[in-house]
């Protein structure tokens, strides 16, 4: 593989290449994907397992991506609608030289997205993906088509998914009986999933947003959308209720009462767990520069390390290789068990809840008692122009800095590029919501005015 040194990918972001289906992700892209990483120098098959959650351009998206790598010489192995954990675990369980799933995450059902994991299960390199957009980019297909008796095949696997759901079980060390469960699908991914993990584990669970129709995915549903989930557990005598994002390597959890127990509370419960029962290697988790001061200091509180990363999961998965922890995530509900996956799951996270909620007496409270989570708002700034660099102007520049004197040691506040869509993340953390509020609109308004 050639080096790309400092050269950085401008199609895939933190999480894939992702973008209005059509537009900013079009079939011709997925097509020449499929060429390049179906294509194997050494005149060998490569062997690519492909999912997809439920938009209705993922199919389409499919059929490109197959007939590339068909055409390139390797075989294709086709999960249907899955989650992007799934295929990340099933790459390694059967030696798949790489993984691709279809999806565009929480996002809206008119983006779609390509992610491409290598044999290993984790995202592709940087340089790969280099590789691949250059590839993208040229004018002619310049690799050579297969003739027909060295094309590849495509090989329907639905039925290899049961293999991830035993996976989860083997995991799964308490009695679910007479607990009652609520579970939001988003109508996404999970929906292939949920009900047969639980089908046999005695729990009472009730699914909503279960019954996806290629456009509803994420529609005011799921883990960016929790309204729906919250009022149905204050109606209901729910134990536990839990969201997943539309490929569900995201979950979020509420309560009893109907309170969030966002991505910091759940790595709180988690490390602290692991620390009790001394799993917890290196005596430290990994979080990104997004997580709530009121994480830190509980860790603290609970002399439990920190290390702190860029956003997005793929900086955390590579920090915790790096440092051989076992247990890192997002505020977002991303959360990695790297000793058990080599990313974000969100059943794998929801049984270690379960898990711990049974061990804890059928109650987080009193473990919750011990984090406090300090007001933090962010708004979105959507961009005019994805390649904006209006974060460098010298008035943005001056507004940040205004209101980091103004919050000083009570706070803080963090302005980022998304990396999956045209955003400014604005984020603020204060001793009120107030003081959030103002802070992130005098913000918005001088990023907007130089934009």
């Amino acid at each position: 593989m050639k080096k790309c040194n400092e050269v950085k990918p401008h199609l895939f972001g933190t999480d894939g290449i992702r973008g209005v289906y059509g537009e900013g992700l079009t079939r011709e892209m997925a097509y020449r994907i499929g060429r390049y990483i179906g294509f194997n120098v050494a005149g060998k098959r490569n062997h690519i397992v492909i999912g997809r959650d439920t938009r209705f351009s993922g199919s389409l998206l499919l059929d490109a991506l197959v007939e590339g790598i068909i055409k390139s010489g390797s075989n294709v192995y086709d999960l249907g609608v899955t989650t992007t954990p799934s295929v990340s675990y099933l790459i390694n369980k059967r030696h798949y030289t790489y993984g691709i799933m279809i999806s565009a995450s929480h996002n809206p059902y008119t983006d779609n997205g390509i992610k491409v994991f290598s044999h290993t299960g984790s995202k592709i390199s940087e340089d790969l993906e280099v590789e691949i957009e250059g590839y993208i980019e040229k004018e002619k297909d310049d690799l050579d088509i297969k003739k027909f008796a060295r094309a590849g095949k495509l090989v329907p696997s639905n039925e290899v998914k049961d293999e991830y759901i035993e996976f989860l079980k083997s995991y799964l060390t308490s009695d679910l009986k007479g607990l009652r469960l609520l579970l939001d699908l988003a109508n996404g991914s999970a929906s292939a999933i949920a009900p047969k993990f639980f089908a046999s584990l005695g729990a009472d669970v009730t699914f909503i947003n279960d019954k996806p129709d290629g456009k509803n995915i994420n529609l005011h549903a799921g883990s960016t959308h929790l309204e729906g989930l919250i009022s149905k557990m204050k109606e209901g005598q729910y134990d536990l209720g839990f969201a997943f994002d539309g490929d569900a390597d995201r979950l979020m959890c509420v309560d009893h009462d109907g309170e969030v127990i966002d991505g910091d509370k759940t790595l709180f419960i988690l490390a602290k767990a692991l620390k009790e029962q001394n799993k917890l290697i290196g005596n430290a988790i990994v979080v990104t520069k997004m997580s709530n001061i009121g994480l830190l200091k509980a860790l603290e509180n609970e002399k439990i390390d920190v290390v702190q990363t860029d956003v997005g999961d793929k900086y955390v998965q590579r920090s915790l290789k790096e440092h051989g922890y076992i247990l890192g995530g997002e505020q977002s509900g991303h959360i990695i068990q790297y000793d058990k996956l080599e990313t974000g799951d969100g059943f794998l996270t929801m049984v270690a809840l379960l898990n711990e909620f049974v061990r804890l007496g059928h109650s987080f409270d009193e473990v919750l008692k011990e984090i406090t989570i300090y007001p933090q708002l962010m708004i979105n700034y959507r961009l005019k122009d994805k390649d904006s660099h209006v974060l460098e102007n010298d008035k943005v520049k001056a507004i940040l800095k205004e209101n980091e004197d103004l919050l000083a040691e009570e706070g803080r506040i963090f302005v980022r590029k998304s990396g999956t869509e045209p955003l400014i993340r604005i984020m603020c953390e204060a001793k009120t919501n107030e003081l959030c509020k103002k802070v992130c609109q005098s913000i918005y308004q001088v990023i907007e005015s130089e934009d």
